[in-house]
């Protein structure tokens, strides 16, 4: 099975779209969406309305996902998320279809395929940013399958573990070009970042997405160009906060 890995997409439509013309052109059989559909950007609904036409094998609950389901219960989502994303999530709720609302609702926190699981931080805890290898190998107990494939840090990345006479050894591979063959080795167990469809942290202003083939062990990480003017207009169009517009551009 060969799947359109997909994380952190923060209603940034343009990207989304970009990133699926690509996929489509080089060819796909399901989709695992790993959270984060919705904050900072203008295109909640539109972005919501994407995934669910493409009936994701899986999905999961990311944290801005969550926060807006906490206000949209009428709770206080301010004490996990800072102001400024909280500000945003107010503004996407009322903006979100019954239909795009439930597909919020039912996000799972973790899910577990063949030789693969997926959440959206971390296995130890769903927010947890697995951003260093010290993160990693407190997840690696935690590991049911071969890898484990996660968002949240918006940076695309590995880390692999292998067991040797001396102990586990670790390898830290980050992708940075704009297509990157990695073959997934035998004996290695693996965190797998696709990196963010819709806000890159890693000082390259394009977006990310990967091609996961279980079949043949192979993950096909790719960069993708889309139209960060017309992102920068739609957010400053609509009055969200300037920070916003001008990250995108960087990167970061």
């Amino acid at each position: 099975m060969r799947y359109l890995v997909l994380s952190d997409v923060h209603a940034n439509a343009p990207a989304l779209e970009a990133v699926l013309r690509h996929a489509d052109f080089r060819g796909y059989d399901d989709v695992l969406f790993l959270g984060d559909a919705v904050g900072y950007y203008p295109d909640a609904e539109r972005v919501v309305s994407t995934l669910r036409e493409l009936k994701p094998h899986v999905a999961i609950l990311g944290n801005h996902d969550a926060a807006l389901l906490t206000l949209a219960e009428g709770g206080d989502a301010g004490h996990r998320e800072e102001g400024l994303v909280t500000e945003v999530l107010a503004r996407q709720l009322p903006e979100l279809s019954d239909d795009s609302l439930q597909f919020l609702k039912d996000l799972q926190q973790h899910a577990v395929g063949g030789s693969w699981e997926a959440a959206h931080g971390a296995l130890r805890n769903p927010w947890e940013y697995l951003a260093t290898v010290a993160n990693a190998q407190a997840n690696l107990e935690l590991l049911e399958k071969q890898l484990c494939l996660v968002g949240h840090t918006h940076v695309p990345k590995i880390f692999a573990a292998v067991e040797g006479h001396g102990g586990v050894m670790w390898r830290t591979v980050q992708f940075r070009h704009e297509r990157t063959l990695y073959r997934i080795p035998p004996r290695a167990r693996l965190f797998v970042n696709p990196g963010s469809v819709g806000q890159p942290r890693d000082s390259i202003p394009l977006a990310a997405y990967a091609l996961f083939d279980d079949e043949a062990g192979t993950l096909e990480m790719f960069r993708v160009e889309f139209d960060v003017a017309a992102v920068q207009q739609s957010v400053r169009a609509a009055g969200y906060p300037e920070v916003l517009a001008s990250r995108l551009a960087v990167g970061r």
